[in-house]
């Protein structure tokens, strides 16, 4: 049971509601308050101020409220009007995500201002409603966004792979390393045996030069890499300002206006596309059926039939009907080619603002890759400066020791010497290896963890892509059925309706179309009974109820403004509809009959005029 307390809502001055579990009619007259009721229920919901449409406030009043007590909490939603007149909205609705809300303004909230009620009467273009949740949801730019971290995550993976392939070379490189070092190991001892008549201090002096030679062979070695590294990063930094310097980002037009006057144009040449095509099928038909006398007079003659125009009742023939009809359609073709060259114009615009966007992110991409560059540049170029520093001291002090141990060197002392040196070198050698080799190893192990990391973010892509894709094909497939138990139940005149697919060159689903079929042709849905365009519409939104499992997400449907139905269809209607939701509200006049679920009648509700009419 839930419990609403309204004050100033539409055309509500104050009322109190109790709604049951289950069907709930509002049955009343005209200008009693039912679709007031109603927008009340979309207030406290949080669905009030939705596609374009004001907040409810009752007008003249400053401030209104809807509060609603269920058995679990209570909601308070409160209505004011600002200092510029518009009306804002503030408090504690019952649905909190924009998800929920607008599923619920869609899928559940099925008033006569229902927009996807509103497109089907108006032959208009389902696609943007239908898709609105999966709009929200911004399905494309979460496959974006992990398309962009799988390209990171396959770039470090092929470094992984990379570092992986060079691990035999450098374990060979150790491995060889370590063997040399064996041998130097037993040649040094070997010496130093034959040395121990020499005196010690000749044997310290030569550790001294074994260890400058091996400092200068290693500092010389990292000079020859430096230099290297410093000339590959110049001609990398050289490359990247050239690319720089080939882009041009032509300036960006100010197209707003034009953009917003060509759309604009688009939308007013849609309007009178149709309306001229509708009156150039009509008028066309009844000349090609031979029809004339059904609208009009026909006085014939030898020479040719004069006939009463049916629109303005001038005498006039079938030869000038048809010659107008003939400049009609001249009319038509004209304003569709006008409509072609708006749209290549707009898609021209939109490729170039693309174009621009594009040239600005490779040019930000080359200048931060410069930046880069010009900082390594600086830092290789300094540790070779020091490094060259170091050549010229360690130089200096080898032959300094050279001339100091000159006289007391001998052939042993001199081999030890060299051998010594070579230890030292292949020693720093090996732990330079031993180092790349953890190095190779730990980022093999990486490559195991990208390559999941990868493999999970293909899922998710995928899933994406088919979370969407079968949204779209289930939304279809609901609809058919939908429509297909509604004919049965309901007998229209029409044969019956389906949502057609239209899908890109990738397979993916561009639009949804509305096709009406009628005596085995397809037919426009102006050509139904408004009770017949009402209840299609209805099923529409119904289908995507059901797709967008609305029923979990709002405790609630309500039915308003179809007075079009006859109240034997309304009643099977609300049958129809009984299991959507926990709750139905929905809106009958009183010679409508017993619908059999609980009445609410508007008798104590204080509207804003007794008898009077309003917008209630």
């Amino acid at each position: 049971m839930w419990d609403f307390g309204i004050t100033n809502i539409a055309g509500i001055r104050s009322a109190d509601v109790t709604v049951e579990s289950g069907l709930n009619v509002v049955q009343a007259s005209n200008f009693m308050g039912k679709s007031s009721f109603m927008n009340a229920i979309q207030t406290v919901m949080g669905t009030s101020g939705l596609h374009g449409a004001a907040h409810p406030l009752t007008e003249g009043a400053d401030d209104g409220a809807v509060v609603l007590e269920t058995p679990e909490e209570t909601h308070e939603v409160h209505l004011e009007r600002t200092e510029t007149g518009t009306v804002a909205r503030h408090g504690t609705p019952v649905l909190t995500t924009e998800t929920d809300r607008i599923c619920a303004s869609l899928f559940a909230f099925l008033g006569e201002d229902n927009p996807i009620r509103a497109r089907v009467r108006n032959g208009e273009d389902l696609t943007p409603l239908l898709q609105a949740p999966l709009d929200i949801e911004d399905i494309d730019e979460q496959i974006a966004a992990r398309k962009r971290e799988r390209e990171a995550t396959e770039r470090r993976l092929r470094e992984a792979e990379q570092a992986a392939s060079n691990i035999p070379s450098v374990t060979e490189a150790v491995q060889t390393l370590e063997a040399e070092l064996s041998e130097l190991r037993d040649r040094r001892d070997t010496l130093r045996a034959r040395a121990e008549s020499e005196s010690s201090g000749a044997d310290a002096s030569s550790d001294d030069i074994a260890e400058c030679r091996s400092q200068l062979q290693t500092t010389r070695q990292t000079i020859s890499r430096l230099e290297t590294q410093i000339e590959r990063t110049e001609q990398r930094l050289a490359d990247k300002k050239a690319s720089l310097a080939d882009i041009e980002v032509p300036e960006e037009p100010a197209v707003t206006a034009d953009v917003s006057e060509k759309e604009a144009r688009i939308d007013q040449l849609d309007l009178q596309i149709d309306l001229l095509e509708s009156l150039h099928r009509a008028n066309q038909r009844v000349l090609d059926e031979d029809e004339v006398e059904l609208v009009s007079t026909v006085e014939r003659s030898l020479v040719e039939d004069e006939v009463g125009c049916w629109v303005c009742g001038e005498t006039t023939t079938r030869e000038s009907v048809r010659s107008r009809l003939t400049a009609l359609q001249e009319r038509l073709e004209s304003l569709r080619g006008e409509r072609v060259t708006l749209r290549e114009e707009l898609a021209d615009i939109e490729a170039r603002q693309e174009e621009i966007a594009e040239q600005r992110r490779r040019e930000a991409d080359l200048e931060e890759a410069i930046g880069g560059l010009t900082a390594d540049l600086d830092e290789l170029r300094s540790d070779h400066q020091q490094a060259t520093e170091r050549r010229a001291k360690l130089t200096d002090e080898l032959e300094a020791l050279e001339a100091a141990a000159a006289s007391a060197e001998t052939e042993v002392n001199e081999e030890l010497t060299d051998v010594k040196a070579e230890i030292r070198t292949r020693e720093r050698e090996l732990e330079e290896q031993r180092s790349r080799l953890e190095t190779l190893e730990e980022r093999r192990e990486d490559a195991e963890q990208l390559t999941a990391e990868k493999d999970r973010l293909d899922a998710e892509i995928t899933e994406l892509r088919n979370r969407k894709t079968e949204k779209q094909w289930e939304l279809k497939e609901q609809f058919d059925a939908a429509m297909t138990e509604v004919i049965d139940e309901f007998a229209p005149g029409f044969d019956g309706a389906r949502l057609q697919l239209k899908t890109d060159e990738h397979n993916e689903v561009e639009a949804f179309e509305l096709v009406i079929a009628r005596e085995g042709r397809e037919t426009e849905i102006h050509t139904l009974s408004e009770g017949e365009q009402e209840l299609v519409g209805i099923i529409v939104a119904l289908a995507g109820h059901r797709t967008f499992d609305v029923g979990d997400r709002v405790p609630l449907v309500l039915v308003d403004g179809i007075s079009q139905l006859s109240a034997s269809n309304l009643r099977r209607l609300t049958a129809y509809l009984a299991d959507a939701s926990d709750v139905l509200v929905t809106t009958a006049y009183p010679e409508a009959g017993d619908f059999g679920g609980a009445r609410i009648s508007p008798e104590t509700w204080e509207t804003v005029s007794d008898g009077e009419p309003s917008t209630a």
